[in-house]
């Protein structure tokens, strides 16, 4: 029961858990970051449901198909099974940013979706990634967003305004330790 009242964490993909690669279309392509699977098995040890939140606006765009999109992500969820971690779900986003979506991050509606789906409040879930919109997803539930430094992470923290993360990590393992650690400080 204790493991109900932990919060969704919200994974960005590229850059974060993957290598960054602009309109990642053939699953060979798919590169961990070094500790991604680690972290991700930590937290699953922990008791948090781990949900990947992407924009993949190349679907949008032509670049890539939706089929292309999926073959990706199930190479993600098998690599990440290898290294003996697993994801509660994946929800991304297919639009172009012009296209003014609800679904395209940092909006919440694929947080709200996965949620539903699996049973969760989304509300105070915490949001991981390398960009500022994946920081504001998480806090746009009120909950907190971590900076990684990985992906896009460091060229974010040299732009004049951003937003204020509630961390900073050098990469997802750093952020999952931040994650299990602050959970422990809430319980004493």
């Amino acid at each position: 029961m204790r493991n109900r009242r932990k919060p969704l964490i919200l994974l960005d993909r590229d850059g974060t858990l993957i290598v960054e690669r602009e309109y990642l279309k053939d699953p060979k392509g798919v590169r961990l970051l070094p500790g991604a699977a680690a972290a991700l098995r930590r937290l699953n040890k922990a008791g948090y449901p781990l949900v990947v939140i992407t924009n993949q606006s190349g679907v949008g765009r032509g670049y890539i198909s939706r089929s292309d999109v999926e073959r990706v992500h199930q190479r993600l969820r098998n690599l990440l099974r290898k290294g003996g971690a697993n994801l509660s779900a994946i929800r991304w986003c297919p639009h172009r940013p012009n296209q003014h979506c609800a679904c395209r991050k940092p909006k919440l509606k694929l947080v709200r979706q996965a949620a539903r789906t699996l049973g969760r409040p989304w509300k105070g879930s915490i949001s991981v990634g390398d960009k500022w919109i994946d920081v504001q997803i998480g806090q746009r539930t009120g909950g907190r967003g971590v900076l990684v430094l990985t992906g896009y992470g460091r060229r974010m923290l040299k732009q004049k305004a951003h937003p204020k993360p509630d961390f900073v990590a050098s990469n997802i393992k750093a952020a999952a330790q931040w994650i299990i650690n602050s959970e422990k400080r809430n319980l004493s």
